[in-house]
């Protein structure tokens, strides 16, 4: 009875998550379909902000990144168009689009991903097909990931991804420590500091370094860890440059562009210390605070209840977790799941000081969708073992 239960909640899971994912798709089934027209986004350009201060005819940030990642992709050196961002994402982006002859399909690509990252993740450590189906079920309702598939492409969706696959590799290094899984963990993670900016690798390096403190790893075993995931990342992030490099540019000129990018971000960005907590008050009430406009505060359209309710949970199920750290015995699920608990505080304190944007919260949402369903087998598992004490 109870085999025939699961199987039917699993079959009500998928089928959930496959309309409220597939149908929005299906409805703008043309935006995917579209051919690239590469003289069309380059007059564009040519006629934007990005070209002409104070244009009367601005491009959203899709149009930029699409047209970008066509021309990274043809050979134009990465410094010449969008080189505020590295450029990774944009090749990506450029390479589907010359594939596919679709810009967007790229988003839809790796939205499917990381839905399969996320199953893989709940099962390698749950053994459980319901709980990882539940996860995906989680994914499917947020209407920010949805969203980010049909308005693509868009970095954060990209980046994500990388940070995901980050946490697989790391979670089957705490199972057996093998070189090639550390080596997957630097590759992961270059790729993500080289898809939109770097500044959350640090955030990934700090939680990596947490995690392996409570799990009460050597200090050598930590440094080692640490020191050849920074290699590793900065030798990727240099390597995603490397069409600049053939361009006859320099190391010493590619040192140069970094300190501009960063010297750009600081002088450009808006004043944080203004904006510290306000992603808490877009999670929650849905007040949105903008650098941009009259309005101070402004809502964002596709909030809903659920973002407020997943957040809750998902910081109800971190302090759970965090609290029974020195309590419970480490198992690998609880090991891999004090990674998860320890990433969605450091995330949710690193978007609070930023002027947030809601498709910057998938950084934060996406581990939320997996620590709930691995707190649900920790909390049941509890309570079948202190039945049969």
């Amino acid at each position: 009875m109870k085999k025939n239960l699961s199987l039917i909640a699993i079959l009500i899971f998928f089928v959930v998550a496959a309309i409220n994912i597939i149908n929005p798709i299906r409805q703008n089934f043309e935006l995917f379909t579209e051919r690239f027209n590469p003289k069309l986004y380059e007059k564009k350009y040519n006629n934007s902000q990005y070209v002409i201060p104070q244009s009367k005819n601005p491009i959203s940030d899709e149009e930029l990144l699409s047209y970008a990642g066509y021309r990274y992709a043809t050979g134009t050196n990465p410094i010449l168009i969008n080189s505020d961002h590295p450029p990774l994402g944009k090749y990506i982006i450029g390479w589907f689009t010359l594939l596919t002859g679709n810009n967007r399909s790229v988003s839809a690509f790796f939205a499917f991903g990381n839905l399969i990252l996320i199953f893989s993740i709940i099962y390698l450590l749950t053994k459980s097909t319901l709980l990882s189906s539940f996860g995906v079920l989680l994914v499917s309702l947020d209407s920010m990931f949805v969203d980010q598939i049909i308005h693509s492409p868009i970095l954060d969706i990209i980046q994500v991804f990388f940070l995901i696959l980050y946490f697989l590799f790391l979670i089957l290094w705490l199972k057996k420590e093998q070189l090639w899984k550390v080596i997957g963990m630097g590759l992961a993670l270059g790729a993500m500091s080289s898809t939109k900016l770097y500044f959350p690798v640090f955030v990934v390096l700090t939680t990596t370094f947490i995690t392996l403190v409570l799990l009460k790893k050597s200090l050598k075993k930590m440094i080692i860890l640490i020191s050849s995931l920074a290699f590793i990342t900065g030798l990727i992030y240099t390597l995603s440059y490397l069409s600049f490099f053939m361009h006859g540019n320099s190391l010493r000129s590619f040192l140069g562009t970094q300190k501009w990018i960063f010297l750009f971000w600081k002088n450009n960005s808006v004043q944080s210390s203004k904006f510290i907590g306000d992603a808490l008050t877009l999670i929650l009430f849905n007040q949105w605070k903008v650098w941009w406009g009259t309005k101070t505060y402004i809502q964002f359209e596709l909030w809903n209840i659920l973002w407020p309710i997943f957040f809750i949970t998902g910081i109800t199920s971190s302090v759970y977790v965090l609290i029974n750290t020195f309590k419970i015995k480490h198992s690998f699920l609880f090991q891999s799941t004090i990674l998860i608990a320890v990433w969605i505080f450091l995330s949710t304190a690193y978007l609070s000081m930023l002027p947030i944007s809601p498709r910057y919260l998938m950084i934060l949402y996406l581990p939320i969708y997996i620590i709930i369903p691995l707190v649900v087998k920790l909390i049941f598992s509890s309570v079948k073992k202190n039945k049969n004490a």
